[in-house]
């Protein structure tokens, strides 16, 4: 269903987000996750990390390192958000970071209830990309969208290779993975200052 679509159905809210299910194959998952392993620039400090966070395994690798492996999602990215949220947004720049998240069931890691922004005068974050990047299954790990009323599970999303982009600005949450391991890789799409 498009997003224009959506928008059409005053019953939901679901037009704030978009989906993608079962974009990318087992074989690219391991793909992906073996370059960032083996690529990253640094692991996030746990103390310097944001205070509702509680993820065992943050790496941070540039744009410009992976996006060979994930051009063909960005091109949909940069059209959905361009066409459908109707965003004026940059292309990332090869320095940009994205975040290899690993969250394990030994530590019952979460993300707690947060928005994403920038914290710059010169852009914003207009979209949040997430994709499921998990090898093997896992129970918990729900990721939740909430705009005031009861949050919403995106069921699709726990599907390994799914993918999901939204409004930077909803609450957003991982809740505890209870068994195994969950990976997702984070891309923010920035854009000049809202108006």
């Amino acid at each position: 269903m498009r997003i224009s679509e959506r928008i059409a159905n005053q019953d939901s809210w679901s037009w704030q987000y978009y989906k993608w299910p079962n974009f990318f194959s087992n074989d690219e998952i391991k793909q992906l996750n073996e370059f960032i392993e083996n690529n990253y620039v640094e692991l996030e400090n746990k103390t310097e990390g944001a205070p509702y966070k509680q993820v065992s395994s943050v790496k941070h690798i540039p744009f410009g390192s992976v996006q060979h492996l994930i051009a063909r999602l960005i091109s949909e990215v940069i059209k959905v958000t361009e066409r459908d949220f109707g965003y004026n947004v940059h292309y990332p720049h090869v320095d940009f970071f994205l975040n290899h998240n690993t969250y394990d069931s030994k530590s019952n890691d979460s993300y707690d209830w947060h928005t994403d922004s920038s914290g710059r005068a010169s852009f914003d974050i207009k979209m949040t990309v997430l994709m499921n990047l998990s090898e093997e299954s896992y129970d918990g790990g729900e990721f939740e969208l909430s705009m005031g009323q009861k949050p919403e599970t995106i069921v699709e999303y726990s599907s390994p290779g799914s993918v999901v982009m939204f409004k930077s600005h909803i609450l957003h949450r991982v809740k505890p993975v209870t068994s195994g391991i969950r990976k997702s890789l984070t891309l923010f799409i920035t854009g000049p200052k809202f108006q």
